[in-house]
């Protein structure tokens, strides 16, 4: 058999997901890789054509991944696009989002460009990827946001364990419509093909009693702005985040729940959804 070129690549296979109405095939030249993302993200797949497509190769010399990984910025580069960079990866998203080459080893740069790619298609629809937790009820849904420890996971484990349905968990995609915004699950950490109506934003709180407590937007606002990805780090990337965040606030109801570490967080959320306007 003939050896392979650095310049010839291997024919690809891949797995094409659905992410908050959006569509993106991911094709990797590992076998391996295709494995483990149809096993991570198998409740998102679909069968729909996709809109974005995601290609990965492998890097000529492999360097080891980096004990500690975080989301690096997406920065604009020179003719459009943006480009992300790790210690051990590198990725070129086209503009509008449609195509990214990924070079680099393993789920994480795949996880990364696509999280990136997803808040890009969010932005262009006016809306927001958020790290929180989201649950529904009845159609109706809450997105609680806030740093680590605050909370948000132990929310989603006591509203599943009465038997909630909990959106995600760790990324949130909300997005305006014509009467309100919508919120809908993703497939890191704990995450559904769902969305609903959202109708709440707000933060956490701990105490040995649960209680909703209404706040303005403005105290929101300090928190969420932390927590929503960038879709570029450039000047328009962030105007557009305040911009979205101010309008998400403005059309939705806002509040701190605190809760104890029992079925009473659940009972509280669960008495105002079912009070909530769509």
């Amino acid at each position: 058999m003939r050896a392979r070129t650095s310049r010839e690549v291997p024919p690809l296979s891949g797995v094409t997901l659905a992410l908050a109405g959006w569509t993106v095939s991911v094709e990797s030249e590992e076998p391996s890789l295709e494995e483990l993302l149809l096993r991570a993200f198998a409740a998102f797949r679909t069968c729909e054509p996709a809109r974005a497509h995601v290609r990965v190769l492998r890097p000529e010399a492999p360097r080891p991944a980096p004990d500690v990984r975080c989301l690096p910025e997406p920065r604009p580069v020179s003719g459009g696009g943006l480009r992300v960079e790790g210690e051990d990866y590198v990725a070129d998203i086209a503009p509008e989002g449609r195509s990214a080459t990924v070079t680099g080893e393993g789920r994480f740069p795949v996880d990364t460009v696509l999280k990136v790619m997803l808040a890009g298609e969010l932005a262009r629809r006016g809306g927001l990827l958020v790290h929180g937790v989201a649950v529904e009820h009845l159609g109706r849904a809450a997105l609680w946001t806030g740093p680590s420890g605050a909370g948000k996971s132990t929310l989603g484990a006591l509203w599943a364990g009465a038997g909630g349905t909990v959106l995600t968990d760790e990324l949130v995609a909300v997005w305006p419509e014509a009467r309100g915004w919508r919120a809908a699950g993703t497939p890191w950490n704990v995450g559904v093909p769902r969305e609903a109506a959202l109708c709440v934003v707000g933060t956490l709180g701990w105490d040995t009693a649960s209680r909703w407590e209404p706040v303005g937007a403005g105290e929101i606002a300090r928190v969420l702005l932390l927590n929503a990805l960038l879709s570029e780090a450039s000047a328009a990337g962030r105007r557009h985040l305040m911009g979205a965040a101010s309008r998400l606030l403005g059309g939705v109801e806002t509040a701190r729940l605190v809760f104890a570490r029992d079925a009473s967080a659940a009972e509280v959320v669960r008495a105002r959804l079912e009070g909530a306007k769509l």
